[in-house]
C-alpha cells in the first residue's frame, strides 16, 4: 500500500506531528476529528477538513471512505462503528510498554514502581481497551530524577520515531501485528489513584517518596490528571512542589521535622531524611513546622477509606471541572469582595419561608430570589448537602467543602419549569458529592470558585455559613437562617435582604413566573419611582436658547461676553455679529430645523457662528477638523447638510465639496436695522445635532431640540452659584463636537458670564484661531534632488545658482539629499560637501541635509562633516536624518541594515547632539577605548535636527520624543491624513514637556510655477511620470486607484501587484493617472494662485515650511527661469494678513481673566495636575465641574489639595441633554456617586422587564423628563429601541445602559455599562464601533474590545484580534484604525488570541479576556532580556508598578507596553525618589526603554563624578530646558 487515506482522532499536540509524517509522505488525510484549537488550527493551514471531538463525530465521518483509523494522544473510546469502517485497520497510541501497563497515567505508574526502562506503543484497536495486537514499540530508559513531565516528553518523541516505522511498514506491507501476553498485563483505570490521595507516608524509604512525587510532578503548564502530593501536618494539608533525598544519615524517629524555613522542611523518613519544598505561596512554614515536631501518620484503614473516597470522587473529576469551569459568580453593590486572608465575621438572621418545605423548594425560593434580585439570567451558588458535609467532616482538607451548582434563571420561565430545573441541578450535585481539593491546583488555569452566594441544604448547617460566601441560606431540620460575614456587608444590608426574602418567599407559591415575584414593599416602590424624582419645577417653556442669550444682551450689552487668546468681544458686539451671519444664513434658506455644518476650530468667531445659527433657526451640527476625515465625510453625508460655515484657511475644501460654505470672515457685524425679526423657530425645534460613537461602525447624530437646553439650563440654576457682586468668568475648554460645551458656552452667555475660550497647548498656535488662516507665514527652502545624466560641464550650476538665488530673495534654507548608486539623486552621495558648496556663495540661508542616512555613516564623521560646513557658513547648517529607504545602500554599513537601521539612527542622532555640544563619547580603537572629543567646535551650541519621514505615525512620535522637526512629503499620503500625523506629533511634544511652537513641519514639495498652468502641467508631465515611475511601490498605488486598472484575481492589497505583468500601455496609462492626481493634489504647481492655495491646505495641517523639490527633471534653464514666481509667492506669503497668536496656558488663563467657573472630564483634570503651575492654579477657582466618565476619590482628593473649591460630580448622556444629575462631591475611596436628578426630570433603575429595583440592587439606568431628546437622525429603529414610553409617567425614557444602583441614602451609584460601551478622557465610546473597524482590516477574522481599568483611573481600550493564518502587524492595524477613528478610540493594546473563551451560552466571556501585560508587542519571545544590574532592574521594576505587567526587559518600550503622558509622570516621581533625583519627565519620553534611560542614568552620574564642566552644562540645559517649558505655560 503505497499510498492510503485515512483519518486521525486526538487531542494532543502528537496527532499533529504524526500527521505532518503522515502528509510529508503523500498520504491523504480526510478528516482530523480533534477537540484541541492548537491541533484545529494545525489542520486549518494543511487544508485538512477538521471534526468536533464530540458525541457525533461517529455519524459526521460515517460518509467517508478510508483505509486507516490513528487515534493518537486520546482518552475516548473510539466507537466500534467508526475504528470497523478502517479497510485496512485501526491503531491507537498507548504511552506505555504493553501489556504490562495498560490503561491511564502509565508512565507516572511506571516511575512509581521504580521501572528504570519504558516504552511506547501503537497497537491495534479492538473491543478491549489496549488489548489488540502490537503493531510497533519503542523502548528506552528512565533517568534517576524523571519526572511525570520528563517522561511523557520521552513518550512524545518516542511515539514520533515508532510512528515512522509504522508508516514505512504499511507502506511496504511489512506490518506484523504481535498479539498480547496478558499474563503480565496491570491495568490502571481511569479513576485509579496513588495510595492515600498522594499523601507522604514518612514510614516508607526516601526512595519511594522521592518516586512518588517526580511521578506526580506533570510540570507547572500541564494537566495532572491524578492527585497532588502532599504532607498531612498541623490538622492542615500541604502541597509539595519538589523533594530532595538527603544523604545524610537519620536518627529520628519517622515523620519527625529536623529542620524548617519558610517554604520547606527537612524531614525524617523511615531510611533518610528529605528537603521538601512546597507549593502554599501564602503560607509561612515556620507557623505550623518546628523542628522536633513529629507529623501525624495517616491510619491504615483511615487511608484505606480515603482511597476509595478519592477514587469514588474521581468518576467525577471530568463533570466538576467542567461545573468549576463554568461557574458564574453573582453579587451585589452592598456587597464587598472576598479577601482570602481575611476571616470571616459571622452573624445571622432568621428568615421567613413557608412551612412545611421541601429542601428542593427551599433551594427554588433561594435562587429565585438570588436571580431577581441581580437580574442574573445564569448564576452560581455554593452548594452543601449531607453527602458533601459528609465528606468534608471525615476527610478534612481532602475535599471541597462546598461545590458549585448553576442555576438558569430567565425571568420569563414558569415556576413549574424552574423548579423543575433546581430539583434536578441539586440532584446531579447530590450524587456526586464533593470533589479532591486538589483538582484546581491540577489544572492550570481552573481556579476554585469564590462565591458570592451560598446555599446549604444539610441538616446541621454550619454556624459559620459556608467558606467564602458573603451570605449562606442555611435551611436545615426545621428552621431556615441568613448567615453573613459582617466583614463583607452590614447588618442594615443584610437586614434589607433577609426582609425582601420574606416577601419574595411569601408571594412564591401564587405566581405563575418569576417575573411577577415581588421584591420589595409598595411604600418602597413607591419611594423610588415618584419619592426620588419629585423634581418638577418652572421654568420658560416658550423661549429657545437664543432668547435667553439675547434677553442677557439687553442686560449687560458692554460686558466681556467672550475670550480668546487677544481678541474678546462684548455682549452687544457678539450679538450684532450673530445678526449679521444670521441674516446671510436666513437668506440662504436657514429655517427651523435645518442643519448648518460649523467646521472651525475653537475659537470666539466658532460661538458667534453657533449662536448665529439659532438666531436664523437653524441648528448646527459640529464638523470637528481635528477628527480625521473619512469621519467627518460620514457625518457630512449622514446629516445632509448642504451649508457650513468655515474660517478661510481652516477649510477642508475635498470634504466640504458637495456644500456651499460660508467664511464668517466675510460677514461685518450688523446695524440694529439689520437683525433677522420674522423668527419662526419654536422649543420644540431643533438647536443642534451631535454625533456621538455608534455601534454599527459609524457614528450616530443625536437631535436636541430647544426645549430640551432650556429646561437644562432652569436645573443648571439650582446647582451652579453666581457671585452677584461681579461677573462670573467661565474657562470653556471642551470642543463643540462634545455636548457639555453647551453648559460652557451657551448657559453661561444667557447668565451673564465671560466665557474664556481655552486654547490647549496641543493646538496653540498650529491649529487654532486666526493663526491657522491661508495667511499663516510660512518658512520657503530650495530642495535638490537631481539626476546624473553622464559626465558634463555644468553638472552643479543649478545648486549654486538657485542657492544663490534663494539666498538673496528671501528663502529660508537650501536643502541637498544623500543619494547612492543610481542615476537617479546621483549627484548628491553626501550632502554635506554639497552644503560645503552652498555655504561657499551664500550668506542667509540655512544649509540643510535632505536627508543625512544616519545608518550609513559613523556619527563621528557626520559630526566632524557638518562642524566643518557650520563653521564655513559661519553657523547655518541643519541635518535632517533618515533611517534609510534603499537596501543596496548598506553596503556602506552592513550591520546597520534593515531592520536594525531605525533603531540605529534614533540611537546615533543623541550621539551626534552629544559630539556636537562637546561632551565626548567613549569609542573603541581595538585593542582599548578612548573619549573622543570632535573637531573643529561648530558655531552652534546645539545642531538642529529634522528626522524625515514618509507618513508612519510612529515616527512623528519618535520625532517629537527625539525633540526633532519634521521632513515629509505627499508621495502617499493626503493633506488630510498628514494633518491628523502632525496633530499626534503636536500632542506627542506638549506629552513630552515641549512647546510645539519650537518646532517645525517641513514639507518638501515637487514645484513648478508659470502664468499659465496647463503650460506648467505640460513641462511638469514627462520629468514627473519619470519620477513616479522610479517609486515602484507609488505606482502599485495608484494602479490600485486607478479606475481603469482591472485587478487580477486573488490580489488584496496594491503590494500584491506584479509590475512585470503591465503592459506598456498600462503603466503609462496609469502613471498619467499617477501625475494628474500628483499634479492637482499633492504638489506645488501651476499659477501663483493655486499655490496659494496650496499653502493655504499646508498651513491649515499644520505645515511650517515648504521645500520646494525644483530639479526632478525639468531643464535646468526652465527651472531657473521658474524661481521669479517662487519668489513672489513667498514675499507675498511672509506678509500673512494676520499673525499667529501665542499659546496661553491654563494657569495664565484662570490668572489673567480671574475664572471663577471650570468644567472639565476627569482625564482632562488629570492632565492639568501634570503641570505644577496648572495645578496651582485651581486654587483661584471658586467652582469645578467634572464630569464625562467616572470621577475617582484619588483624582478628588487631589484636587482638594490644591483648592476649597466646591466640585460637583456631573452626569448624563447625550440623549437626555448634557447632564441629567449632579452630586456635590464629597471624600470617598471609591467612585464618587452620581447624584439626584436635575429639574424636571426622573431616573428610573429598571430590571430588563422595565420593573423597579430596590434599593441597593443594581439594575440598568432610564432616563425621563424634558431633557429626553428627539431621537437619533435618519435611525428610527435605533430611536424606537432606545426611547421607550416612559411606564410611570407621561412623555418617553431612553434606555442609558449604564448600570447604577441607588443606595438608602438616596445615592446612585455607577457601576458598568450593560453593553461594551464605555467613557474614555469624557468621550462616550462604542466599543463595537472600533470591532466593525479592526474586522475591515486585511487579516482579522474577528475582534472584541474592551476598556480595561487595571489599575484606577487608568482605563485603556484592549483589541483582542484573532486572524487568518497569514497574521496581522499591530503597527500597521493601529495606523488604520487612527485613520477611520478619534484619537480616543485607537486602542492602546492589540493581543492577538487563537480563540476566544467562551460563556456557557456560546458567548464570548469578555471576563476571562487576558490582561495584556502577557501580551505586550515584542518581536518574539526570544527577544526579551532580563535586566542585568540593580539599576535596570530598579526602572524596571517602576515601569512593573505603573503599567501593571508581569515582566519588564531591557528593550521593552514604556509607551510601547502602554505607557501615556500621565502615566508617565507617575512613573518619573517614582524613579525620582528612589534613583535618580534629578531626572527629568522629558527624559522618560528621551529614553524610554529601561536600557536607555538607565544608560542615561548611569552615563549622567560618571559625568557628574568625572567631568565637572559637562555636568555643569547638562544643569545650564535642563534648567534652559525647565525655563522655556516655564515660559511656555505662562505665556
Amino acid at each position: 500500500m503505497a499510498n492510503f487515506k485515512c483519518i486521525l482522532i486526538g487531542d494532543g499536540l502528537l496527532l499533529a506531528q504524526c500527521g505532518e509524517i503522515l502528509a510529508n509522505a503523500g498520504h491523504e488525510i480526510l478528516a482530523v476529528v480533534t477537540a484541541n484549537p492548537a491541533v484545529r488550527n494545525w489542520a486549518s493551514t494543511r487544508a485538512m477538513p477538521v471534526v468536533d471531538h464530540d458525541k457525533d463525530y461517529d455519524a459526521r465521518v460515517a460518509d467517508l471512505d478510508f483505509d486507516w483509523l490513528f487515534s493518537i494522544s486520546n482518552l475516548k473510546i473510539v466507537p466500534e462503528a467508526a475504528w470497523r469502517r478502517a479497510k485496512a485497520g485501526a491503531v491507537n497510541f498507548h504511552d506505555g510498554p504493553l501489556p504490562a501497563y495498560a490503561g491511564l497515567n502509565t508512565p507516572s505508574w511506571a516511575i512509581m514502581a521504580g521501572e528504570t526502562r519504558h516504552a511506547v506503543t501503537w497497537h491495534e484497536i479492538t473491543a478491549g481497551i489496549d488489548e489488540g495486537a502490537i503493531y510497533a514499540q519503542e523502548f528506552f530508559d528512565l533517568a534517576e530524577d524523571e519526572t511525570a513531565l520528563s517522561l511523557n516528553a520521552k513518550c512524545f518523541e518516542a511515539g514520533m520515531t515508532a510512528f515512522q516505522g509504522l508508516v514505512r511498514d504499511i507502506e511496504t506491507a511489512a506490518l506484523r501485528p504481535v498479539p498480547q501476553d496478558f499474563s503480565t498485563r496491570i491495568y490502571y483505570g481511569r479513576e485509579k489513584r496513588p495510595h492515600a490521595a498522594g499523601t507522604l507516608s514518612f514510614n516508607r524509604p526516601a526512595a519511594d517518596l522521592d518516586r512518588l512525587v517526580r511521578a506526580l510532578d506533570f510540570g507547572a503548564d500541564r494537566d495532572n490528571t491524578l492527585v497532588t502530593a502532599k504532607v498531612r501536618a498541623a490538622g492542615r494539608l500541604l502541597s509539595v512542589a519538589r523533594l530532595e533525598v538527603l544523604d545524610t544519615p537519620v536518627l529520628d524517629a519517622p515523620g519527625t521535622v529536623i529542620s524548617c524555613d519558610a517554604i520547606s522542611a527537612v524531614i525524617a523518613a523511615a531510611d533518610r531524611a528529605v528537603r521538601i519544598e512546597f507549593a502554599d505561596e501564602d503560607l509561612d512554614l515556620r507557623v505550623l513546622l518546628w523542628s522536633g515536631m513529629v507529623l501525624e501518620e495517616l491510619d491504615a484503614a483511615f487511608a484505606s477509606t480515603l482511597s476509595h473516597a478519592v477514587e469514588t470522587a474521581a468518576r467525577h473529576e471530568n463533570w466538576f471541572r467542567k461545573a468549576i469551569a463554568s461557574a458564574v459568580d453573582v453579587t451585589l453593590p452592598q456587597i464587598s469582595g472576598y479577601m482570602p486572608a481575611r476571616a470571616t465575621a459571622a452573624a445571622s438572621l432568621d428568615l421567613a419561608l413557608p412551612e412545611q418545605l421541601t429542601s428542593t423548594r427551599a433551594a427554588a425560593i433561594v435562587s429565585a430570589f438570588i436571580g431577581r434580585l441581580s437580574k442574573r439570567e445564569e448564576f452560581s451558588l455554593a452548594f452543601v448537602d449531607d453527602g458533601v458535609r459528609a465528606l468534608c467532616d471525615s476527610f478534612a482538607g481532602y475535599f471541597a467543602d462546598a461545590v458549585p451548582v448553576t442555576v438558569s434563571a430567565s425571568a420569563t420561565v414558569s415556576k413549574s419549569e424552574f423548579i423543575d430545573g433546581i430539583e434536578d441541578a441539586v440532584k446531579q450535585v447530590s450524587r456526586r458529592g464533593a470533589y479532591s481539593l486538589d483538582l484546581t491546583r491540577r489544572y492550570p488555569g481552573l481556579k476554585r470558585p469564590s462565591l458570592t452566594f451560598g446555599i446549604d441544604l444539610s441538616s446541621q448547617p454550619s454556624p459559620t455559613g459556608i467558606d467564602g460566601c458573603a451570605l449562606t441560606f442555611a435551611v436545615g431540620e426545621g428552621n431556615a437562617r441568613l448567615i453573613y460575614d459582617q466583614n463583607r456587608i452590614g447588618y442594615d444590608q443584610a437586614r434589607q435582604l433577609a426582609d425582601r426574602f420574606a416577601v419574595f418567599a411569601a408571594a412564591f407559591d401564587n405566581a405563575r413566573n418569576l417575573a411577577e415575584l415581588p421584591i420589595m414593599s409598595e411604600q418602597e416602590r413607591h419611594e423610588v419611582l415618584f419619592g426620588w424624582n419629585d423634581t418638577t419645577r418652572p421654568y420658560d417653556r416658550d423661549a429657545c436658547v437664543h432668547d435667553l442669550i439675547e434677553r442677557q444682551v439687553r442686560l449687560t450689552p458692554n460686558a466681556v461676553a467672550l475670550a480668546f487668546q487677544s481678541h474678546s468681544l462684548t455682549y452687544a458686539e457678539m450679538d450684532r455679529w450673530a445678526e449679521a451671519v444670521a441674516a446671510v444664513l436666513v437668506a440662504e434658506g436657514v429655517g427651523p430645523d435645518v442643519l448648518v455644518g460649523l467646521h472651525m476650530p475653537r475659537s470666539v468667531e466658532l460661538v458667534v457662528a453657533a449662536y448665529a445659527i439659532h438666531k436664523a433657526g437653524g441648528a448646527y451640527v459640529p464638523l470637528d477638523p481635528a477628527f480625521p476625515a473619512e469621519r467627518l465625510a460620514y457625518m457630512v453625508r449622514d446629516s445632509g447638510v448642504k451649508l457650513v460655515i468655515g474660517l478661510r484657511g481652516a477649510v477642508n475644501d475635498t470634504l466640504l465639496q458637495d456644500c456651499r460654505v460660508l467664511f464668517i470672515e466675510d460677514i461685518a457685524p450688523a446695524s440694529p436695522a439689520e437683525v433677522v425679526r420674522d423668527r419662526k423657530v419654536r422649543p420644540e425645534n431643533l438647536a443642534y445635532v451631535i454625533y456621538t460613537s455608534g455601534s454599527t461602525g459609524n457614528p450616530k447624530g443625536v437631535m436636541v431640540e430647544h426645549g430640551n437646553v432650556v429646561n437644562f439650563f432652569a436645573g443648571m440654576d439650582d446647582r451652579i452659584s453666581c457671585d452677584s457682586e461681579r461677573q462670573n468668568v467661565w474657562l470653556a475648554v471642551t470642543s463643540l463636537s462634545f455636548d457639555i460645551s453647551v453648559l460652557e458656552l451657551f448657559w453661561t452667555l444667557s447668565r451673564g458670564f465671560k466665557v474664556v475660550i481655552h486654547a490647549s497647548e496641543v493646538s496653540a498656535g498650529k491649529k487654532t484661531g486666526r493663526a491657522a488662516k491661508s495667511s499663516k507665514a510660512l518658512d520657503f527652502g530650495l530642495f535638490y534632488w537631481g539626476n546624473d545624466s553622464g559626465s558634463q560641464a555644468g553638472k552643479y550650476d543649478l545648486l549654486l545658482r538657485g542657492a544663490k538665488f534663494a539666498d538673496q530673495h528671501g528663502f529660508q534654507a537650501v536643502w541637498t539629499p544623500e543619494r547612492h548608486f543610481h542615476a537617479f539623486g546621483g549627484p548628491y552621495p553626501n550632502p554635506a560637501v554639497t552644503g560645503a558648496a552652498v555655504a561657499a556663495v551664500t550668506e542667509n540661508v540655512s544649509i540643510r541635509a535632505g536627508s543625512c542616512v544616519l545608518p550609513l555613516h559613523h556619527p563621528l564623521r557626520v559630526a566632524e562633516e557638518w562642524a566643518v560646513v557650520d563653521n564655513l557658513s559661519g553657523g547655518r547648517v541643519a541635518v535632517a536624518f533618515a533611517s534609510g529607504w534603499m537596501p543596496e545602500d548598506f553596503v556602506l554599513r552592513p550591520e546597520n541594515a534593515p531592520p536594525r537601521n531605525k533603531a540605529s539612527m534614533v540611537n546615533d542622532i543623541e550621539v551626534v547632539r552629544k559630539l556636537w555640544r562637546g561632551e565626548s563619547v567613549e569609542y573603541s580603537f581595538g585593542s582599548g577605548s578612548a573619549a573622543v572629543l570632535t573637531q573643529p567646535r561648530p558655531v552652534q551650541k546645539e545642531l538642529p535636527v529634522w528626522l524625515t519621514t514618509a507618513g508612519n505615525p510612529d515616527t512623528y512620535r519618535e520625532a517629537a520624543r527625539l525633540g526633532a522637526n519634521v521632513l515629509t512629503h505627499l508621495l502617499g499620503q493626503s493633506i488630510d491624513e498628514l494633518a491628523e500625523k502632525i496633530r499626534i506629533y503636536r500632542e506627542t511634544l506638549v506629552e513630552c514637556g515641549r512647546n510645539p511652537d519650537d518646532h517645525k513641519v517641513t514639507l518638501m514639495l515637487h514645484t513648478l510655477l508659470g502664468e499659465d498652468r496647463e503650460e506648467v502641467r505640460n513641462l511638469a508631465r514627462g520629468p514627473m511620470k519619470e519620477y513616479l515611475k522610479s517609486a515602484a511601490a507609488l505606482i502599485k498605488q495608484y494602479a490600485w486607484a486607478f479606475p481603469a486598472f482591472k485587478k487580477p484575481q486573488g490580489l488584496a492589497t496594491p503590494a500584491d501587484i506584479d509590475l512585470q505583468s503591465l503592459s506598456a500601455e498600462e503603466l503609462d496609462a496609469i502613471l498619467e493617472f499617477a501625475f494628474l492626481r500628483y499634479f492637482e493634489d499633492s504638489g506645488l504647481f501651476g499659477t501663483i494662485e493655486d499655490a496659494h492655495v496650496r499653502l493655504a491646505q499646508a498651513a491649515a495641517a499644520g505645515v511650517d515650511e515648504i521645500a520646494c523639490l525644483i530639479d526632478f527633471g525639468v531643464e535646468d534653464g526652465i527651472v531657473l527661469d521658474r524661481l521669479q514666481p517662487l519668489a513672489r509667492l513667498v514675499e507675498e506669503n511672509r506678509h500673512p494678513v494676520v499673525e499667529p497668536l501665542a499659546a496661553i496656558g491654563f494657569a495664565e488663563e484662570v490668572r489673567r481673566h480671574g475664572v471663577t467657573h471650570f468644567q472639565c472630564t476627569p482625564s482632562m483634570a488629570r492632565m492639568f495636575m501634570i503641570s505644577d503651575e496648572d495645578r496651582r492654579a485651581f486654587a483661584g477657582l471658586s467652582q469645578i465641574f467634572i464630569g464625562g466618565e467616572a470621577l475617582h476619590g484619588s483624582l478628588l482628593e487631589e484636587i482638594a489639595r490644591e483648592t476649597t473649591a466646591s466640585v460637583t460630580n456631573m452626569y448624563g448622556p447625550t440623549e437626555t441633554t448634557i447632564w441629567s444629575a449632579t452630586c456635590r462631591a464629597q471624600p470617598t475611596d471609591g467612585i464618587v456617586p452620581l447624584g439626584e436628578p436635575i429639574a424636571n426630570t426622573q431616573l428610573y433603575v429598571l430590571d430588563a422587564n422595565l420593573s423597579p429595583v430596590p434599593l441597593g440592587a443594581d439594575g440598568e439606568l432610564f432616563i425621563g423628563g424634558d431633557g429626553v431628546t428627539r431621537g437619533y437622525l435618519n435611525r428610527p429603529e435605533l430611536t424606537a429601541e432606545r426611547f421607550l414610553p416612559n411606564p410611570f409617567a407621561e412623555g418617553r425614557i431612553y434606555r442609558t445602559g449604564d448600570v447604577v444602583s441607588m443606595t438608602a441614602q438616596r445615592q446612585l451609584l455607577f457601576l458598568g455599562r450593560v453593553d461594551h460601551q464605555v467613557k474614555v478622557r469624557g468621550y462616550r465610546i462604542e466599543l463595537g464601533e472600533i470591532e466593525a473597524c479592526a474586522n475591515a482590516f486585511a487579516g482579522v477574522e474577528e475582534t472584541v474590545v474592551l476598556a480595561r481599568e487595571d489599575q484606577p483611573g487608568d482605563i485603556r481600550i484592549v483589541a483582542y484580534i484573532r486572524t487568518t493564518a497569514v497574521g496581522v502587524d499591530e503597527k500597521k492595524l493601529t495606523a488604520y484604525l487612527a485613520t477611520k477613528l478619534p484619537d480616543y478610540m485607537v486602542p492602546s493594546h492589540i493581543v492577538h488570541m487563537d480563540a476566544f473563551p467562551l460563556t456557557p451560552n456560546a458567548k464570548v466571556d469578555r471576563g476571562k479576556l487576558p490582561a495584556p501585560n502577557a501580551q505586550v508587542v515584542r518581536v518574539s519571545e526570544a527577544a526579551f532580556v532580563a535586566p542585568a544590574d540593580a539599576l535596570q532592574t530598579s526602572i524596571a521594576d517602576a515601569f512593573k508598578r505603573v503599567l501593571g505587567v508581569e515582566r519588564v526587559g531591557i528593550a521593552d518600550n514604556f509607551f510601547a507596553l502602554g505607557g501615556h503622558s500621565l502615566l508617565a509622570v507617575q512613573v518619573h516621581r517614582d524613579l525620582k525618589a528612589s534613583i535618580a533625583p534629578d531626572l527629568a519627565i522629558t527624559d522618560l519620553f528621551r529614553f524610554p526603554t529601561v536600557g536607555q534611560l538607565a544608560e542615561f542614568i548611569a552615563d549622567r552620574g560618571k559625568s557628574e563624578q568625572h567631568l565637572a564642566k559637562v555636568a555643569d552644562r547638562a544643569a545650564m540645559r535642563r534648567n534652559a530646558m525647565g525655563d522655556r517649558r516655564r515660559e511656555f505655560q505662562r505665556s
